[in-house]
């Protein structure tokens, strides 16, 4: 079921931006990425576990989701919405469960299960500390991705690495679904060139589909 062609969701930028809008684009990005931190991260514990569990329902109304079998999740922090119970979802359903890997400059997804040992990366985030079970991006069904910021059509404000984008910047690969809390929406968020879209957005409030 993966290796979809990613369509409208992912158009590429077609023209030449120019020093000086590149630049403002960055600044944009990094004015936006500081507010939106400081609202997710001054959320409570309990309306981060309220958030938490809400997601799950919209995540199981996923048209793909019941022949989704390769899915991604991460580890959260920085006030970003906990896929945890998502994951416990993915395991109670047999379906095989991968974090992402940070080796490089490259984003790596690693085979997950409850016994797993985690470590600190050098971000600080939590990744399998031994791991052999691999599997390219390409190959993954689903892919559960955190996010900054993001508007209706798709765009997407990470932590500034572009890690995501490198890894799913192929023409084919895996579903991508954004997960948020509904006030990190915001009209639109600054792109680049690089920048990939997302299919789907999971909130605390309601799936989106973008595009």
């Amino acid at each position: 079921m993966n290796h979809r062609v990613q369509g409208q969701c992912c158009q590429r930028y077609a023209g030449n931006p120019s020093p000086l809008s590149m630049s403002n684009t960055k600044q944009d990005k990094h004015t936006l990425r500081d507010a939106k931190r400081q609202q997710r991260r001054a959320l409570s514990p309990t309306q981060q576990r309220a958030a938490a569990l809400a997601v799950v329902d919209f995540v199981q109304q996923l048209p793909d989701w019941p022949t989704a079998e390769r899915i991604a999740v991460y580890h959260a922090s920085d006030g970003e919405i906990d896929p945890a119970p998502i994951a416990q979802l993915t395991q109670s359903e047999n379906k095989q469960c991968y974090l992402p890997v940070v080796r490089d400059n490259a984003l790596l997804f690693a085979s997950w299960l409850p016994d797993t040992t985690l470590a600190p990366n050098r971000y600080g985030i939590m990744e399998p500390a031994q791991y052999s079970g691999l599997c390219p991006a390409a190959s993954l069904d689903l892919v559960l991705m955190p996010l900054v910021a993001w508007d209706r059509q798709g765009s997407r404000l990470g932590m500034g690495g572009g890690y995501y984008d490198r890894a799913l910047s192929g023409p084919y690969g895996p579903l991508k679904l954004g997960l948020a809390h509904a006030l990190q929406e915001v009209p639109a968020v600054p792109r680049e060139a690089w920048d990939i879209r997302l299919d789907y957005v999971a909130t605390d409030r309601e799936l989106h589909r973008c595009g």
